[in-house]
């Protein structure tokens, strides 16, 4: 069930976006880096969450090609499973140099993943928006992942086992999604006493807790906290006069987010879960009078802030069964609320509450079949007061006036049940073919829709260490919050609807080497547009991506000193306005994407790591001319949507890690080694007769260290 919230104007480069990124060409230095941790201690955290089962889980492992005792494609390292999917350990993605830290950023040096921006953590995966993904924390709703709209992730990496990725034809359980969907894979607590670790940075500090309440116990523990702390002694992330800048004046931001669990095993076979994870944002900025910002969008003029607090709590129930039988029961509440102000342009105060329950079971399996079967049952409740300019933008517009756009209010709540039922059935055909046939169905009560929809995959075990893969599926996606308000939206809109193609092919080679390829189409129908004559949100517009995907790898083994990979991506993202008859490059069309990383384990322990990324351009609109309003404002006049590009993107990052003593680890890395300006976007001058490149983040060293106890 997404988080249908009223949320700021929509705009291909909205005001907040643009506070993100001078934001974070400011704090760059300070974002949390990746933490170093054992060889030893990764692997074998990787390998404790195996045995918890969720619906999620049950995926998974359905989608696990072939009997286990035959699959040898899988390893220790990114893992290929069947087509579209891969499970990555987390342990690969804390070494990934120019990570920050931030485990979902890392994420963007896979395959098929993308980014308009070096401070942005939300992935865009193979064509869609990041707001078209779904994502999980152990099958619970994941709610605030991101602060600031992709500043940084809200997770903490050592409470973390892996990732696991579905970029396309989801398996059965998953729904309301037709991009991607990430689930997020916490560790087991430790079982052998209770133990921690602190983390001083420039940006923040964050605490760690893992293990048993005492020795012994049968009830363990973890709990991860952070807070950033650089507003304290930074004001301005930005005075609003730096090359680059529309002359907003940003405050530096604050956040700070948890991760809790007290886990339980009262019988064998049975744990229970109590469940807590939450993030909360604040930002202040300032639109002077006498920017260019003001000056374009007067409506934009005065002060502005961003207030947001998400928080999710569930009790989960589970139990194995000792002839293979395997239930799970979860309970729980999301509670997020908003208080967001920009100029005269929005005023907005929202609560939502959330309650949800899962259910599902794997019965034990009988001869050929593996069945899995499930539920969801979400309702939720929002409460909202706004006002907030009609520009009725979205992402088939090349830019939004706010300033000639009519205030709307609305003073409301809103109510809506949604319910989720799927079934999947895992048939080995036999010794060297398996068939995963699944049905996921969802009725959404307030836009009074409900689909079917149908997801197969066939696994071929070509050769011992070779599997052929081949996946299909529809899916569909309630449509964002603000399209379907009353008042400002259309509550008679369809679901977004889209159906997934890929076609793979992996193989183990010696001396720990791996490749896969894989290709895929992805078309999608009832995207939403602005109707030109009813000014009203219409299922009015379709789109296609499609490519190949390339990833060699080579896993950290103790006879070479050498791991990494490459990762290269040819694909091609479009869009259609049906009712105009416009077809143009999506936002996140990068044509061709390398990405080579290297990592070399010195003889002291140490280890240096490296990576190069180089993609095409992100599209950009051209201003090519100009016209006055009558109240003596000038507007741009934009060329066809999307059919500049901006100047190509490529950086090198670098990542020295190892420990100091055994409780003590050292990490420094140089974001940007070269100091590559790339270009994020242009900042166009009060009349837009001239523009100004708006960079990226330049050299950034950053170093921490972090203390086990």
């Amino acid at each position: 069930m997404p988080d249908r919230r009223p949320a700021a104007p929509p705009h291909r480069l909205t005001l907040l976006a643009r506070i993100t990124l001078l934001t974070l060409t400011l704090s760059g230095p300070g974002l949390p880096s990746a933490r170093a941790q054992a060889t030893a201690e990764a692997a074998e955290a990787a390998g404790t969450t195996a045995t918890t089962a969720t619906p999620e889980t049950a995926a998974a492992a359905e989608a696990t090609p072939a009997p286990a005792d035959r699959v040898t494609v899988r390893g220790q390292g990114l893992r290929p499973t069947g087509a579209g999917q891969r499970q990555v350990p987390v342990s690969e993605l804390q070494q990934v140099p120019g990570g920050l830290g931030d485990p979902l950023k890392a994420l963007q040096s896979l395959p098929g993943i993308t980014s308009t921006h070096d401070g942005s953590s939300q992935p865009a995966i193979r064509g869609s928006r990041p707001e078209d993904n779904r994502y999980a924390i152990d099958g619970l709703p994941a709610g605030k992942l991101f602060h600031l709209g992709g500043l940084t992730s809200t997770l903490h990496p050592a409470l973390v086992s892996r990732f696991d990725l579905q970029a396309a034809a989801h398996a059965a359980p998953w729904g309301n999604a037709t991009g991607g969907v990430i689930d997020v894979r916490l560790k087991a607590p430790r079982t052998d006493r209770l133990a921690g670790s602190l983390d001083l940075g420039l940006l923040g500090g964050d605490l760690v807790l893992d293990g048993p309440v005492q020795p012994g116990s049968a009830v363990g523990v973890q709990l991860a906290v952070r807070r950033s702390w650089l507003d304290w002694v930074v004001r301005h992330a930005s005075r609003g006069d730096e090359d680059g800048s529309d002359g907003t004046v940003v405050e530096m931001p604050a956040y700070r987010d948890w991760l809790g669990r007290l886990v339980w095993q009262p019988l064998a076979g049975h744990t229970l879960t109590l469940h807590s994870h939450g993030a909360v944002d604040r930002l202040d900025y300032e639109v002077p009078a006498g920017s260019i910002a003001g000056s374009q969008q007067p409506a934009l003029i005065g002060p502005g802030r961003v207030r947001e607090r998400d928080r999710t709590t569930a009790l989960v129930w589970e139990r194995r069964g000792r002839g293979g039988d395997q239930q799970r029961v979860a309970l729980g509440q999301r509670d997020a609320d908003q208080a967001s102000r920009a100029g005269s342009v929005l005023d907005l105060d929202l609560a939502a509450r959330f309650r949800f329950l899962q259910m599902e079971w794997r019965p034990a399996p009988l001869g050929r079949h593996s069945l899995s079967l499930g539920l969801e049952r979400t309702w939720a409740r929002w409460d909202y007061r706004m006002s907030l300019r009609d520009v009725r933008c979205t992402e088939f517009e090349p830019d939004c006036d706010y300033s000639s756009a009519e205030p709307v209010a609305a003073d409301d709540h809103l109510r809506d049940r949604h319910l989720a039922l799927w079934a999947q059935d895992r048939i080995a055909l036999g010794e060297d073919w398996t068939l995963r046939a699944g049905w996921h169905a969802m009725r959404d009560a307030y836009l009074q829709r409900q689909v079917g929809e149908p997801r197969l995959a066939l696994d071929w075990q070509a050769r011992p260490r070779t599997l052929l893969s081949l996946a299909w599926g529809r899916h569909h996606q309630i449509p964002d919050g603000l399209q379907i308000l009353p008042t400002y939206g259309n509550p008679q809109l369809d679901l977004l609807r889209a159906s997934h193609l890929a076609l793979s092919l992996a193989e183990q080679a010696d001396a720990g080497w791996r490749w896969q390829v894989e290709l895929y189409r992805k078309q999608l129908d009832g995207l939403v547009v602005a109707d030109p004559t009813t000014r009203q949100y219409v299922n009015g517009g379709s789109g296609q991506a499609h490519g190949l995907e390339l990833l060699v790898q080579r896993e950290a083994r103790e006879a070479s000193p050498w791991s990494g990979w490459l990762a290269v991506s040819w694909a091609a993202s479009r869009r259609r306005n049906d009712l105009t008859g416009v077809s143009f490059r999506h936002d996140q069309d990068q044509p061709l994407n390398v990405q080579l990383l290297a990592r070399h384990r010195l003889p002291s322990g140490w280890s240096l790591g490296a990576r190069w990324a180089w993609h095409s351009g992100a599209p950009d609109t051209a201003v090519i001319g100009t016209t006055t309003l009558a109240d003596g404002r000038i507007r741009p006049v934009y060329g066809a949507l999307n059919a500049d590009r901006l100047p190509s993107y490529h950086r090198l990052d670098l990542r020295l890690e190892g420990r100091l003593r055994p409780d003590l680890s050292l990490y420094a890395e140089l974001i940007n080694a070269y100091g590559r300006r790339n270009v994020a976007g242009w900042v166009y001058s009060a009349d837009y007769g001239r523009r100004t490149a708006q960079t990226q983040m330049g050299r950034i060293p950053s170093a921490g260290l972090k203390l086990d106890f």
